[in-house]
């Protein structure tokens, strides 16, 4: 028996849930354990090594992400393949790089067998870090790989590493086909998403290289194919419906060429007796201007005299306006102060000054002040007025002059602090306030008084009070007489003012606008008595200024007589100016006719030679006095000659919005033309050439999609030899299996359609698809109608469009059943057995017709336990007939594999385990631990 090779073990540490855990690959196992254990977790870490493109993967509805952080949370996570080649074994690694990798992953391989302990160190799992270092001291030569460097060894591609390791398990027949392995790998590895719908797209992929692969888009196809057709079909409805403005074309071009004719003969005799106009004009308006600087030169003489006259008139007339000014302000003071006189201005003046100053003064010392603190002043100078005036009475005979008879200065002063200051001035004359009946007694009693107050203390019987914060009084002597009267006097002042101050602040807004009144009165007389000053100037200068104007006024006379004189002689010159000037404006006036018809000529803008003309044979002659006219007649035939131009193109613009468009691109418009007059009476030739376009175009359009039609001409054999390839081998439990193509009746139909009418034209058939008779016209158009209408639904036609499958399934009894989805074909092991047998031959399709037998892949087999037995076994017999090794995954143990793989849980269910110790050979039918 011939010797396979291909994967051996699977292992996985710390990974996905598991601590541990090694299955075997190169045998049909049966992987047990409950649900939700981690079952589908270990065969879809096989995505990782043998994918190794994370985009091509599938994870059971879970994000990459996820998936990564799942498989990779740590350094020390690892999945491992050992696979048993030709050359010997070799291991295959992807490691984990951990979170602060973003929980990334590395792949590795090196030559040898693969054993869990050389991927531990005293019981630890290695970190990736240290991992090479650690298989080196074990004699192994790792080498670190990334994705598509992996990928390409696994196939056989060109590698940096081919001299050092062989990893080549998937012979390929193109190395380009990977992706579509990986694809139905990965779909094997999943089962119960395998429907119809990815088999007819592996059927695609897997025969792609045998196919054309067009995409039409039959809308774009035949649009692009008859766009021109229906452009000249177009075109020729409207030559047909625009033949009376086509004849009308045809007769303004015979009329624009007469025109054309007239105005090239016109022209250049134009040009001429404009020249000689020119001539005629110089000498006319040279004449008339030396009349006209005649007469100004005159008229400049008589302006001069004018312009002096009015001068004089107006300086008089300015001087008289000052002098009546100059009266009236005269009067009006005189009228104000002829009884008046300065003495008493002044007197008025001074006393408003001197009652101003007083208010002001008044309000200025009341602010800020109280009225309660100006009453508290007020009574206090009272009392001082009270205490000098008591003092000036009795300045000789008082008791302090008779206490100074018994004490010394400074102890009548000490004695004062203790006294009232007005008791001192207390008269001791006869009838005064004070009478000494004893002035021995009252001497001794003095000096008592004096001893009891020494030193500013006062001592009492039983108390000593200190005087020192008292005043001193100070009395006046006799010789202080004086001094004490100018005191009174001031006293009396300040009295006065503090009244005043308080008369204001009880009403200071009051006294306010009485000081404002005093104020405007006072500049009223200050303004007043200005006046009066200016009054006794004007009265002394009133005969002088009377004089003044009666000599103005004989002067203003006499300039005005000059005037006048002056004005009549410049009305003759005016008069006689105005006659020239009149010849002098008809003559611009005949220029300025003349320049506007000039400006107004279109005849250089106008084509007279080039295009059809006509000649003109009638003599030209000129009368300048009519030259306007005749210019003016020409400009309107130049009008109307453009105007021509005008309706020629804008009947040929509306020609060309009917639909006749295809001699647009003509190099001269007169070609154009011409050529819409010659289509216009030769319409039966443009009829035939529009029928030969569109049977040019229908073949077209069959060019292109005839490579569709191929194409499924092609997969139907393709699959007809694939169906051969199957019947080859056992096939499960079922007598007979195939994959038919079936195509889409009405679509190809329509192809079909297409395909053979363009034949018959190419055989020499007439064709003609516009031809309303024509008996395969209908079911062109309803062929190119469905063609367009699905391909615009499917944004183009390709080659999965025209057909469907369906699967041919012929049961051990013979009866043949048809399906057109999976999930619906009979029992779950004739479900799985199609699914399989879909993948197997595909990949199978892909591998090296002469390695293809020698290597073995995995599948997998989820939710096993619902297939029976029979059908686990024919599956399996089927499978290792084809190069497939199947693992199965349930909750009981399958008998009908070579191995039993249970999973065990650790950690109180924690952590899943699996040893190869763990492993239950099956033979004979029977478990054997």
């Amino acid at each position: 028996m011939q010797q396979l090779h291909g994967l051996s073990k699977l292992a996985l540490l710390n990974t996905a849930g598991y601590a541990k855990c090694v299955i075997p690959l190169d045998k049909s196992s049966s992987i047990c354990a409950p649900n939700n254990t981690g079952k589908s977790s270990v065969i879809n870490a096989l995505q990782f090594p043998l994918i190794n493109d994370l985009r091509l993967t599938e994870w059971d509805g879970h994000d990459l992400e996820e998936t990564r952080k799942f498989y990779f949370n740590s350094d020390q996570s690892y999945i491992l393949l050992e696979a048993d080649l030709p050359h010997g074994k070799v291991v295959i690694g992807v490691a984990g790089l951990g979170k602060i990798a973003g929980f990334a992953h590395q792949f590795f391989c090196y030559n040898g067998a693969l054993n869990l302990d050389d991927f531990t160190d005293n019981k630890r799992i290695v970190k990736y870090t240290r991992l090479f270092n650690h298989l080196k001291d074990k004699g192994f030569s790792p080498i670190e790989l990334k994705a598509q460097e992996l990928n390409a060894l696994l196939i056989g591609g060109a590698t940096p590493f081919d001299g050092d390791i062989n990893l080549r398990m998937i012979p390929l027949n193109n190395v380009s086909d990977a992706a579509t392995y990986k694809e139905i790998f990965r779909r094997m590895l999943n089962l119960h998403k395998l429907g119809a719908s990815d088999v007819k797209r592996f059927m695609m992929r897997v025969f792609e290289r045998h196919m054309s692969n067009a995409h039409v888009d039959f809308y774009e196809v035949w649009q692009r194919a008859f766009d021109k057709v229906n452009r000249a079909r177009r075109e020729l409805n409207a030559l047909e419906t625009m033949q009376e403005p086509i004849a009308a074309l045809e007769s303004m071009l015979e009329h624009q060429s007469a025109l054309k004719g007239k105005l090239g003969a016109y022209a250049p005799k134009i040009d001429l007796a404009l020249a000689e106009f020119d001539t005629f004009y110089e000498d006319q308006h040279a004449t008339l201007a030396e009349q006209l600087e005649d007469i100004t030169q005159e008229k400049e003489e008589f302006e001069q005299k004018q312009r002096l006259y009015v001068q004089q008139s107006r300086d008089i007339e300015r001087k008289l306006t000052e002098l009546t000014a100059w009266f009236n302000d005269f009067d009006a003071l005189h009228g104000e102060f002829e009884l008046a006189n300065s003495a008493t201005l002044q007197s008025e003046l001074k006393a408003l000054k001197q009652e101003y100053e007083a208010l002001s003064h008044s309000l200025k010392s009341a602010e800020g002040q109280s009225l309660h603190t100006l009453d508290f002043r007020i009574k206090e100078t009272q009392k001082q007025i009270k205490s000098l005036k008591l003092q000036l009475k009795n300045l000789e005979y008082n008791l302090f002059t008779r206490m100074r008879e018994d004490l010394s200065l400074k102890e009548v002063e000490e004695i004062s602090r203790i006294l009232n200051p007005d008791l001192l001035s207390f008269a001791t004359s006869n009838g005064g306030e004070i009478n000494i009946e004893d002035e021995d007694t009252f001497g001794a009693f003095l000096s008592e008084l004096s001893q009891a107050v020494r030193g500013g203390e006062l001592v009492v019987p039983g108390a000593t009070i200190s005087l020192k914060k008292l005043p001193v009084v100070q009395m006046q002597s006799g010789a202080d007489k004086a001094q004490l009267s100018e005191q009174l006097t001031s006293l009396e002042r300040s009295l006065n003012d503090l009244k005043s101050q308080r008369d204001v602040a009880a009403d200071v807004a009051g006294k306010q606008a009485e000081r404002d009144a005093l104020y405007e009165q006072l500049m009223a007389q200050e303004a007043a008595l200005k006046r009066f000053e200016q009054y006794q100037v004007m009265q002394r200068s009133c005969d002088a200024q009377q004089a003044l104007q009666e000599s103005l006024n004989g002067e203003q006379e006499e300039v005005d007589a000059h005037l006048s004189e002056v004005q009549q002689n410049a009305a003759g010159i005016a008069d006689r100016r105005a006659i020239i000037n009149s010849k002098k404006e008809a003559l611009e006036r005949q220029k300025a006719r003349l320049q506007q018809v000039k400006s107004e000529r279109l005849d250089h803008t106008l084509d007279f030679i080039s295009g059809k003309v006509t000649p003109y044979l009638i003599d030209i002659t000129f009368d300048l006095d009519a030259l306007a006219d005749t210019i003016h007649g020409f400009n309107k035939d130049c009008q109307e000659l453009r105007n021509f131009d005008i309706n020629v193109r804008n009947t040929y613009l509306h020609i060309y919005n009917a639909g006749i468009t295809k001699f647009d691109n003509e190099s001269d418009e007169l070609s154009k033309y011409q050529k819409l007059i010659s289509a216009y009476h030769n319409l039966d030739n443009e009829r035939e050439a529009v029928n030969r376009q569109a049977r040019v175009a229908l073949t077209d359009v069959a060019a292109t999609i005839k490579g569709l039609r191929q194409d499924l001409n092609r997969l139907t054999s393709e699959m007809r030899l694939f169906n051969q390839g199957i019947s080859e081998h056992q096939i499960s439990n079922l007598k007979g299996f195939k994959i038919e193509v079936v195509p889409r009746k009405m679509l190809v139909q329509s192809i079909d359609t297409i395909l053979a009418t363009s034949d018959l034209y190419e055989q020499g058939d007439s064709l003609d698809l516009l031809a309303e008779q024509h008996v395969h016209e209908s079911e062109v158009n309803e062929a190119k109608d469905l063609l367009i209408k699905l391909a615009s639904d499917k944004a183009g036609l390709t080659l999965s469009d025209l057909f469907d499958i369906r699967f041919e399934v012929v049961n051990r009894a013979g009866d043949t059943e048809y399906f057109d989805k999976i999930d619906s074909a009979g029992s779950n092991g004739t479900r799985i057995t199609i699914k399989l047998l879909c993948g197997m031959l595909f990949i199978r399709h892909l591998l090296s017709d002469k390695e293809k037998s020698q290597y073995r892949v995995p599948l997998y087999i989820d939710e096993a336990a619902d297939i029976d037995p029979q059908n686990q076994q024919a599956i399996i017999e089927t499978a290792l007939s084809f190069g497939f090794v199947p693992i199965f995954a349930s909750v009981k143990p399958q008998i009908s594999c070579d191995y039993i793989v249970p999973i065990r849980t650790l950690g109180d269910g924690k952590q899943n385990w699996v040893d190869e110790k763990d492993w239950i050979r099956v033979e004979n039918e029977e478990l054997i631990s």
